[in-house]
């Protein structure tokens, strides 16, 4: 093996012979020759290269042969990819700046610290030049947005049955998802999917974009969200990864651990001393910037992370609200107020930022240029949040360690420049199964053709592009994203593999590509086209898709409606999603046959209820309250209140709104946006208002659990470092209106372990063989109404 002094030696004739320039020690006779902001301008260009340098050098990586001609190749690569910018554009900086940075550079960690590099005015207009091309050339083009219906994606290095290649990782058990922001939530489609879907039954991925509250109407677009209250954890992934009936240990598979959220990547804060004793450790240790949990580098769990332009991602994230993760309220507040700041003469964008003397003429730059901004792929890399809320910093003081962990630790890169490809590739390491014989032979299943679609796009119209960022660059993030490109091409080698085929394409096929992927065919010989969810016109349950294999529609989803929450919803028979009132639907008025009581026979002839449709809506129960409480003659109107089931008060103004059973029926559709869809904006019941008595109300959305519920072992779920267990999980119950009484009475009947209620979708999930997760990592799921109670014990 060739020792690091031999390949520092290596690198450095590299650059000699290539006359790109000369490495020298530091000196102070030199140094004294040049101005002082020449002085400032060498040591940062100084500083970002030896990291670079010294990352590449002295780690190896999982993807590089450790012999000294790569290396050396690897180090070449670093320096002709992070290259310095020109004076003209880092003197945006101002002095102050400089300073506190120049303060921030360690000089005492070893000797390579105290090295200088001595670089031409030449070389370095060559290098902007270099930089201003690669810039040009950066416009992204997002694969994901120019997709066409008139075929389908094809990952050609994934085939049915193949001779097991060499050099795959084992299938991962647990996969942590650094979740940066602006770079691709549509990953969840492909992770949830991991765990979710098999060969033969598989996940529908084509579901609106936006949440819905179950307190009031409001909703938020939050993809990954929808996804996991569609197909919960419980009921779909855990039945795939954790074995029944086995004692189980904290080895077993979870797919997706750590949350979708926009959680640093942790590092060893026990054990890796070499870290804590950095002088910017010993800055933010007190702060929320560093995760205080275990470390996933240190356990066996797989890191996969998708990155992008770091240019491009900022232009996204101003359009998202100006994203700023980790900025608190008053910093964040700044931020806006930045840009909006307009000249009081010309009324044109005018800004300044940090107390500098240097104006900005656009609400864009503004926020680029904001301090804390810049360097978030950095710092999420290294364990800090995105945007620097405390020290304010641009991530040069994180790139040492962001790049160990690219080349050492991270497991898969994506680009989101190169998406389609990425997702075949995420396959090709982790998707292959082995065949249940001898022959040593791997299959794999083709990837979702939703996993390839933009389900987080933005539908805001765009002013402003990377353009008028004026000479702005994110250099610790440029840093970040050229090596995470040379590991993106390390990693696809020579197996790049998608490919579009239009259904023309499929059906002249001669490559054997039909076949190879095992893509079925019709009687006359045409590619069968598997049919969603909404073409199959189903809400809920599981279903046929047309082609031999299994379509997942999921559970249905409260707050699709603008009822209170105190109403459930259910799938039927048919796969549609039935809002209903619980009290109603325990004693039989509900859901309509020949047995129902003989006063619902007789109110539903009063309202006109079509005789073809087998349950209430809403309106239908809200229309026999009206009638009951201004029309008492009627015994049979009178039933109702006298059975507790109506409350009278107000006439209902959601009787005015003349709402269809089919208006009802479209709100739960996969792909109805809830902000926008009819009931939703107008289907709701005022307190005084006459209405059908359902369930009490439960927790609110700002509540916290009573002190009794507290006292009985009820905790909240997050997605990190609180109520870490997981079980096998045997069983599942609806809950009508006892909640966590109810829940936890179901699950001491069936014997279980564990009990973990979701307030979203009213169900009680039961497991058994509960294990503790430690304190490093815990399933992800929704977090948001989830309660759970380990039954062990009392």
């Amino acid at each position: 093996m060739t020792s690091p002094s031999k390949l520092k030696g290596t690198k450095q004739s590299a650059n000699k012979n290539n006359s790109m320039m000369t490495v020298v020690g530091e000196s102070n006779n030199s140094s004294r020759q040049l101005s002082s902001s020449s002085i400032r301008l060498l040591l940062i260009l100084s500083a970002i290269i030896l990291f670079g340098i010294s990352s590449m050098i002295y780690t190896h990586s999982k993807l590089i042969k450790n012999d000294g001609d790569r290396m050396a190749a690897v180090a070449d690569t670093s320096l002709q990819s992070f290259a310095p910018p020109t004076r003209k554009k880092f003197s945006l900086l101002d002095r102050r700046r400089q300073q506190k940075e120049l303060q921030r550079w360690p000089t005492n960690n070893n000797a390579s610290a105290t090295v200088r590099e001595k670089i031409t005015t030449r070389e370095l207009l060559q290098r902007a030049q270099q930089q201003q091309q690669s810039k040009q050339q950066s416009v992204i083009s997002d694969e994901r947005q120019t997709q066409k219906a008139n075929g389908m994606h094809i990952c050609t290095c994934l085939n049915t049955q193949q001779t097991q290649p060499s050099k795959l990782p084992s299938k991962p058990k647990k996969i942590r998802w650094l979740h940066i922001p602006k770079t691709g939530t549509s990953f969840i489609s492909t992770l949830w999917s991991y765990t979710s879907s098999t060969t033969n039954r598989y996940i529908d991925l084509n579901v609106n974009s936006h949440s819905c509250s179950m307190f009031d109407n409001t909703s938020y677009s939050m993809y990954d969200f929808v996804l996991m209250k569609r197909y919960p954890w419980e009921m779909y992934g855990a039945l795939n990864m954790i074995p029944n009936n086995t004692k189980l240990s904290v080895d077993i598979p979870l797919g997706l651990v750590g949350g979708t959220q926009h959680a640093a990547l942790a590092h060893d804060l026990k054990n890796d001393e070499s870290y804590i004793n950095t002088p910017h450790y010993q800055r933010v240790k007190h702060s929320k910037m560093i995760r205080k949990w275990g470390s996933e580098i240190s356990n066996n769990i797989t890191i996969a992370s998708f990155f992008r332009q770091p240019e491009d991602r900022i232009l996204s994230a101003y359009y998202d609200g100006r994203h700023s993760n980790g900025f608190t309220p008053e910093i964040y507040k700044g931020l806006v107020d930045a840009s909006y700041q307009r000249n009081p003469t010309t009324k044109q964008h005018s800004c300044t930022i940090d107390n500098s003397n240097k104006t900005y003429h656009n609400p864009l730059e503004c926020f680029a240029r904001y301090p804390g901004i810049a360097g978030c792929m950095t710092r999420m890399l290294s364990g800090e949040t995105c945007a620097d809320g405390i020290l304010q910093e641009n991530g040069i003081e994180n790139l040492q360690m962001a790049l160990d962990v690219i080349l050492n630790h991270l497991d898969f890169v994506g680009l989101m420049e190169e998406w389609n490809e990425s997702i075949c590739q995420f396959h090709r390491l982790f998707g292959g199964k082995k065949k249940n014989d001898s022959s040593g032979t791997l299959y794999w299943d083709r990837p979702l053709q939703g996993e390839f679609s933009n389900v987080h796009k933005s539908t805001k119209q765009k002013t402003f592009t990377t353009k008028h960022l004026n000479g702005f660059e994110d250099h610790a993030d440029r840093a970040v994203y050229e090596a995470v490109k040379y590991k993106f091409n390390q990693m696809v080698g020579t197996n790049k593999c998608h490919r579009y085929m239009t259904w023309d394409e499929l059906r002249n096929d001669k490559e054997g590509i039909v076949e190879r992927q095992g893509i079925k065919l019709d009687g006359d010989g045409n590619i069968c086209k598997p049919k969603s969810c909404v073409e199959l016109g189903k809400q809920c349950g599981e279903w046929s898709d047309g082609c031999g294999k299994t379509i997942i529609c999921g559970m249905c989803n409260v707050g699709r409606t603008g009822l209170p929450s105190t109403w459930r919803v259910q799938c039927s028979e048919e796969g549609q999603c039935i809002d209903y009132c619980s009290p109603w639907k325990q004693k039989g008025y509900w859901f309509l046959s020949d047995d129902s009581p003989p006063a619902m026979k007789e109110v539903i002839t009063v309202i006109n209820k079509p005789t073809d449709q087998s349950y209430l809506t809403p309106v239908d129960a809200i229309l026999i309250c009206d009638k009951a409480c201004n029309n008492g003659s009627s015994s049979s109107f009178q039933h109702f209140i006298d059975t507790g089931l109506c409350k009278c008060g107000t006439t209902p103004t959601i009787l005015s709104k003349n709402f269809t059973f089919q208006d009802f029926s479209k709100a739960h559709d996969l792909t109805t946006m809830c902000g926008t869809n009819k009931v939703r904006n107008g289907a709701y019941l005022l307190e005084n208002e006459t209405q059908p008595i359902c369930c009490p109300p439960g927790l609110t959305q700002k509540s916290a659990l009573t002190k009794e519920l507290k006292g009985k072992g009820w905790v909240r779920l997050f997605s990190m470092g609180s109520f870490n267990k997981e079980g096998e999980y045997f069983d599942h119950v609806r809950i009508e209106c006892g909640a966590f009484q109810e829940c936890e009475a179901v699950a001491r009947e069936k014997k279980a372990e564990m009990a973990v209620f979701d307030l979203f979708n009213s169900m009680c999930y039961l497991a058994r063989n509960v294990i503790d997760l430690k304190d490093w990592y815990t399933v992800t799921k929704d977090n948001q109404y989830r309660y759970a109670i380990d039954l062990r014990q009392g």
